[in-house]
């Protein structure tokens, strides 16, 4: 659960989402392993992998929708070993528009 202070920070609305995907680091280039993306925003995702993809690196993540394959790009910002899986916070380089979450959130719960 976020504390007040740190909600009070967040600049994009985060929508739960269980979506398959996979990624991979750009620099250097590394191999794609499978995960699970597991909230977006218009600012950026937090997904789940197997490894660790260190802070600071750029990665590409291919979530599976209903809506199709979607590509993103960001910048790791964070990591945190959680059981089996590590959850990493990644950033989007520019916001994308507050649809582009809607639109991933809503096709899951339909």
């Amino acid at each position: 659960m976020l504390q007040p202070a740190e909600a009070s920070r967040r600049r994009h609305v985060r929508l739960p989402v269980l979506l398959p995907a996979s990624g991979w680091m750009t620099n250097p280039q590394s191999a794609r392993v499978q995960g699970t993306v597991r909230n977006v925003s218009a600012g950026g995702i937090l997904a789940e992998f197997p490894t660790e993809m260190p802070p600071g690196r750029s990665v590409r993540v291919v979530l599976n929708s209903r809506q199709g394959l979607v590509e993103v790009e960001g910048r790791v910002v964070w990591v945190r070993g959680v059981g089996l899986g590590i959850h990493h916070g990644i950033a989007f380089p520019e916001p994308k528009n507050r649809q582009f979450a809607l639109d991933l959130f809503l096709a899951e719960h339909r």
